[in-house]
């Protein structure tokens, strides 16, 4: 019944993708379907990877290395955590929680993961994964070697 009741009132959300409440929340992290389509669709068009990033993963990151013209190294310091589009703010690890509900206890599963919010692709991201969409967090340049500096949308910037 709560399933019915959440989609009924996505359905009826006059912003279009977004739940209801104090503040709106993302349909995708309310709907795990949306999510994992979403997630998907970030994995086909833009190699959100790799599938477990406790692992070496060295094709992965060979790859990621190649279509951004860097060194493996460098591609893996290219994180979800530290792209700009991905959101850790209070209000939205709220609406993950929110949205994982009270069957085990949502926090543990946001910590385990360190999720947030992909505000490219429009789902629960893990802050360790990548992908080609990855964009430089301006307050972050600090801390970046130079060669990821030029990198945007998942493409070297020629200027």
């Amino acid at each position: 019944m709560a399933t019915l009741q959440r989609t009924m009132d996505q359905a009826m959300d006059q912003d279009e993708g977004y739940e209801g409440g104090e503040e709106s929340c993302p349909m995708a992290t309310q709907d795990i379907t949306l999510n994992l389509k979403n997630r998907a669709k970030a994995i086909d068009s833009a190699n959100y990877g790799p599938e477990n990033p406790k692992l070496p993963n060295k094709q992965y990151w060979m790859q990621m290395a190649a279509e951004w013209e860097v060194s493996e190294e460098d591609a893996k310091q290219s994180r979800c955590g530290n792209c700009a589009a991905f959101n850790q703010d209070d209000s939205m690890l709220e609406c993950i929680a929110n949205g994982i509900g009270e069957e085990g206890d949502p926090w543990a599963v946001i910590d385990a993961g360190d999720l947030g919010y992909c505000e490219i692709f429009d789902f629960k991201c893990a802050s360790s994964r990548t992908c080609s969409a990855w964009v430089v967090d301006e307050e972050g340049e600090d801390e970046m070697p130079e060669s990821l500096l030029t990198i945007k949308i998942g493409m070297k910037n020629e200027d």
